[in-house]
């Protein structure tokens, strides 16, 4: 064969090859246009300027972590309104102050909340006896203003002045005061509300059953409305510092501290991450001027560098040798003496992040008699070290023994060590923080010693018990003091028997019980997904032209969704980094998806349905068909679950090849074909990777519920669809169908038949309704969140409310009898 013919034989070869070429080169170009298109159109999508409502009901501590949805919130000023408070309510009461706890011990969920704060006024100053009687809110740095005119200083307080008098007492503090114990030690009397609404005076003479039970009590006996306290002298103090091994601190504080009358505060911060130096930071009493002007610390004052620096020393363990080595030298080298009142006045502000929803800092705190300190420290480093704890700082603190309070944590003379620690917010990381702690108790209880209970609440009950022997005859005294068991927090909700939870062990057997709160918020924009789809097939049920759709107005109602829902999250909930990931991924797929779709319609779709003079062809038929068949799966299953190929193949089945309007039935055909083949492909995709991570989806989510007595007899029986699982007293634990079906079937539990009492272990609930544009829905139950315009038709919205679990089943009612006094329709329940 001559080279002649072999060149003409390969000659469309070539053609076809730089045909190809080209095709390939526009089809990267247009991926590229598309990718950068995506990125500008997120960028500049959404409300990023939105301002989240306070969720007034939502009682949160200073880490975050435990947000509780109360019933109500009472800010009293008097006795008085408690009292009416009291007795114009039956349920539970919970009592909250500055929220400084951190794990839940100010709050119940849909209890009356006290917030106590708003009741603090000085009551009266004796300056010739050195005491002061103040009410409950005050905080003590609000009390030091009050008292140091007068030359007074409070005698046992926290290191941050930040806290409520009351709060303290509940918790019975202690501080870096040599020489001194808890709280209780400068406490010569107090009152406190009971549940019956009468007032009882307490003092170590009289009633002091009551007097030792409530100091340290968290809340669980009644209402502390006053309490006279002893006051020392302002003095002016000395700083002196030393630094020394920690196995030397020891027989270093027997020898220079504890028997020392001229100091007055003392600590020792031990240095992570080995845990094998420390710095002794001790105040003497002292003649010399202060070197410091300021009787008390300033109050707002600007803490920017020193909340860095904390920041700087938590990230890494180069952050912590900093510290040790550069940090704490240059602090501590200057000479320095103060006012007493001024070195107890810190502002918690010193250490307070900008933001805690993906990492948050937290304390424990473990005592140990002082017997006992090599032993622990030993203990102590390896469990930090085996598990790797981001530890910031040790504390150690000594405190004279506490032989009489109830709950007390000092049965002997102890030093406490006290963990300052930084945390990610997420299940693994609380759970690895569990770990450690749990081991930290145990190695506490193993010397004699004990935790202290004001943080999270991840010890055991037998742990509880190990650590606070006493706690049965404090039960005893809260029975006979509140035998309604009205007074509850968190705390008291785990340990307390009367509170024991009869299902918890079937609850922790079923494994996905509970589930984050926050994801009821977080949910919204992926449900949009889901509405977006019903929407547009309900536009094409009515005939109208689909290149008319507003495919970019919903990119931007998805980022709208997103924004509101993760800044509500963010402001009040753990980050949930994870499903946040999942929204921004699936946020950026669908924005490629509908800007291309809205492109082709806009453009090639407007000119066939142009030509086909605006009617429908039989392509546009089955394919309203599709888009109605798939916007109602997705509301019961995962999206990959829908026949994408089975309807591809059908459009090419069941229509003809050729017919009237041949131009539009060939590009629907086409271009239908092309967008379901690559869905087809991609949810195949999507579905192994889901299955493989994942494994099988459980469409059950679980309630707790009560039926509701009328006439002494409970007669309602379950709703359709809802399954019994096991009851416990009188709770029932039930599960019923998830996504759309959980809003189908929630509207069965008849208001007057059941009371829900949590959702996933969750109080709180997202709902979201359709009506006319500007619809009132202030008389339903519930706060209104936001609500947006559908894309499609401008004269209605959709409506978000938040409403409490206990609500849900009257709100659902009354939007079925349409109560409101106009239309509104029930969208969905968003079920974490």
């Amino acid at each position: 064969m001559s080279r002649l013919t072999i060149a003409k034989l390969l000659k469309p070869a070539r053609l076809l090859w730089r045909l190809f070429k080209v095709l390939a080169s526009l089809l990267v170009l247009l991926t590229v246009v598309l990718a950068v298109a995506t990125t500008f159109t997120v960028l500049r999508s959404g409300d990023k300027n939105f301002q989240p409502p306070e969720l007034a009901l939502t009682v949160n501590d200073v880490s975050k972590l435990n947000p509780v949805r109360v019933g109500q919130v009472l800010r009293p000023t008097s006795i008085a309104d408690i009292q009416a408070a009291l007795g114009a309510t039956t349920g539970r009461v919970s009592i909250g102050g500055g929220r400084f706890s951190q794990g839940g011990q100010t709050a119940y969920p849909d209890s009356l909340h006290l917030d106590m704060r708003s009741f603090n006024k000085v009551l009266s100053i004796d300056a010739e006896a050195k005491t002061v009687t103040v009410q409950p809110g005050i905080r003590w740095r609000d009390l030091q203003a009050a008292i140091d005119p007068h030359d007074l200083s409070i005698k046992i307080m926290q290191t941050y002045a930040n806290f409520t008098v009351g709060g303290s007492l509940s918790v019975n503090v202690h501080g870096r005061y040599i020489g001194e114990g808890p709280l209780v030690g400068s406490v010569l009397a107090l009152k406190l509300l009971l549940a019956d609404g009468s007032v009882i005076e307490a003092s170590p003479n009289a009633n002091a059953d009551v007097f030792y039970g409530a100091i340290g009590g968290y809340g669980g006996l009644g209402v502390i409305v006053e309490a006279t306290l002893q006051l020392e002298d302002n003095v002016a103090v000395e700083r002196k510092v030393r630094v020394m091994a920690v196995e030397d601190y020891a027989q270093h504080f027997r020898d220079n501290v504890r028997e020392n009358s001229g100091v007055v505060f003392h600590n020792a911060d031990i240095y992570p991450p080995h845990y094998n130096r420390l710095r002794d930071v001790s105040w003497f009493s002292t003649d010399k001027l202060p070197t410091v002007s300021e009787r008390l610390i300033p109050e707002n004052k600007d803490y920017y560098w020193q909340v860095k620096a904390a920041e700087f020393v938590a990230s890494s363990n180069l952050g912590k040798w900093t510290r040790e080595h550069i940090i704490d030298p240059v602090v501590y080298f200057p000479e320095r003496i103060e006012w007493r009142n001024y070195e107890a006045s810190y502002d918690v502000a010193e250490l307070e992040p900008e933001d805690r929803s993906e990492y948050s800092y937290g304390l424990r705190e473990y005592f140990v008699p002082v017997a006992r300190f090599d032993e622990f420290v030993v203990q102590m480093r390896d469990i930090f070290q085996r598990n790797q704890a981001n530890i910031i700082n040790v504390s150690v603190r000594h405190a004279k023994a506490d032989p009489n309070t109830l709950l007390n944590w000092a049965k002997t003379e102890v030093f406490a060590f006290v963990v300052y620690y930084r945390q990610g917010t997420d299940a693994t990381a609380k759970e690895a923080v569990r770990v450690w702690s749990s081991e930290m108790i145990d190695a506490a209880i193993a010397l004699g010693g004990a935790y202290y209970l004001p943080y999270q609440l991840q010890a055991s009950p037998e742990q509880f018990a190990a650590a606070y022997p006493k706690a049965e005859d404090y039960f005893a005294l809260k029975t006979r003091l509140d035998p309604n068991n009205r007074f509850v927090n968190l705390l008291w909700a785990k340990y307390y028997p009367n509170n024991r939870d009869l299902l918890a062990q079937t609850k922790a057997d079923l494994g996905d019980y509970y589930r984050s709160e926050e994801q009821t918020f977080l949910t919204i924009p992926e449900w949009y997904l889901v509405f977006q789809p019903k929407e547009y097939a309900d536009y094409l049920a009515e005939g109208r032209n689909p290149s008319h759709f507003p495919f970019y107005e919903s990119i931007e109602e998805y980022w709208v969704l997103y924004d509101r829902a993760t800044a509500i999250s963010r402001q009040n909930y753990p980050a949930n980094a994870e499903y946040r990931t999942m929204l921004r991924v699936i946020g950026i797929s669908t924005t490629l998806e509908y800007l291309a779709k809205g492109a082709y319609e806009s453009s090639i779709g407007r000119f066939t349905r142009w030509a086909a003079g605006g009617e429908d062809t039989p392509e546009d038929k089955l394919i309203q068909q599709a888009h109605r068949a798939y916007s109602e799966l997705i509301y019961d299953e995962p999206w990959y679950e829908f026949d994408f190929a089975g309807w591809g193949d059908r459009i090419w089945s069941e229509t003809s090849l050729w017919g009237d309007h041949p131009l539009r039935k060939w590009e629907r055909k086409l271009f239908f074909s092309a967008e379901f083949g690559f869905k087809s492909m991609y949810a195949k995709a999507i579905k192994y990777a889901a299955q493989s991570t994942y494994g099988e989806t459980d469409k059950r989510i679980y309630l707790t519920a009560q039926r509701v007595t009328r006439n002494s007899i409970r007669l309602a029986r379950e709703p359709e669809g809802v399954e019994m699982l096991a009851g416990g007293g009188d709770d029932f634990l039930m599960s019923v169908p998830r996504w759309g079906g959980f809003t189908e079937t929630m509207p069965r539990f008849a208001p007057d038949e059941w009371l829900i009492s949590d959702i996933s272990g969750n109080h709180q609930i997202v709902v979201s309704l359709l009506g006319a544009a500007g619809a009132d829905v202030s008389a339903l139950a519930g706060s209104e969140l936001f609500r947006s315009v559908l894309v499609s038709d401008d004269e209605r919205e959709r409506i978000f409310v938040l409403l409490a679990v206990a609500d849900l089943t009257k709100f659902l009612a009354d939007i079925a009898a349409s109560k409101t006094g106009q239309l509104l329709e029930l969208e969905h329940i968003f079920d974490y």
